[in-house]
């Protein structure tokens, strides 16, 4: 058997802990000496405690984790619970990394002021376009990223390649939000598909055309939404330098597509519709 020292050691549980276990009597020791007190494990009990630690990361209270315990809750369901919380942290952890790109973008914003650099914003006439594809109001950036990912996957298994053009983001939303935004996703395509394709979650995708845009300042984002700040501030610049007001939504139109852990390959070319300002009348009396 193992003093209380050793066995802390080999289940990777600190001393203080164990002894609270012994007190609330949720995990005990094999033996307690009742004249020294000193306790004593066998390496046999290691599953039954790692049962219990299991449950403290599932964030369980003391008390849930009494009674799973008094209860016996099987490995199976035990299992299942883990890999569900497990889940969620994962989600959690992808949505901690983007809000940290986000900040750090941020940070550059505010570490290039007073440093304002040409800006390479081109003016193009959008003609009218099909456009295949799905608007729906999304919850985050992420479930954005979700279908993007997705339609990357169906729609080249089932259209032909040479009728697809670009895949699109088109954002209807009133103003930018990175929550319940209100965007269209698809492609541009060649010519109209016929074709009645729904993705895994039951969205019907459907034909289209994109109304034309006269004028659009377009700009070319390098890297995934975290270097859109950039290059929406200069489109912002360019736009108040030369008298242009912003009007219409917004399209992304990807020329090398996200792909999940190579964001920084991304190419997008960012379209803003832009209309002259009124210049005010002045009258001369």
């Amino acid at each position: 058997m193992f003093r209380i020292g050793e066995f802390s050691k080999i289940a990777q549980i600190a001393t203080s802990q164990l002894r609270f276990y012994d007190r609330i009597k949720l995990f005990q020791p094999e033996h307690t000496d009742k004249f020294t007190g000193y306790r004593y494990y066998r390496a046999a009990q290691l599953p039954e405690l790692n049962r219990i630690l299991a449950m403290k990361e599932l964030g369980l209270s003391l008390e849930q984790i009494q009674e799973l315990v008094a209860d016996n809750v099987s490995t199976e369901a035990l299992r299942g619970m883990l890999a569900l919380t497990k889940a969620q942290v994962k989600q959690e952890l992808h949505a901690q990394i983007a809000r940290l790109h986000h900040i750090e973008a941020r940070l550059r914003q505010v570490d290039q002021d007073g440093d304002i650099t040409q800006d390479d914003i081109v003016l193009k006439s959008l003609p009218q376009r099909p456009f295949y594809g799905f608007r729906d109001t999304l919850a985050d950036l992420r479930q954005v990223q979700n279908y993007v990912y997705e339609l990357r996957k169906i729609l080249p298994k089932n259209i032909p390649k040479k009728k697809l053009n670009h895949l699109t983001v088109l954002q209807h939303s009133e103003g930018f939000t990175m929550e319940d935004a209100d965007v269209e996703i698809g492609y541009l395509v060649h010519n109209p598909v016929n074709q009645n394709l729904s993705l895994n979650d039951g969205h019907q995708l459907t034909m289209r055309m994109l109304e034309p845009v006269e004028t659009a300042a377009c700009v070319v984002r390098l890297g995934g939404p975290d270097k859109s700040y950039d290059c929406y501030a200069s489109l912002g610049r360019w736009a108040e330098a030369n008298g242009y007001q912003i009007g219409g939504p917004v399209q992304e139109l990807f020329i090398v597509p996200p792909q999940p852990d190579r964001m920084a390959e991304t190419v997008t070319e960012i379209q803003l519709p832009v209309t002259l300002r009124e210049r005010p009348t002045i009258l001369i009396e």
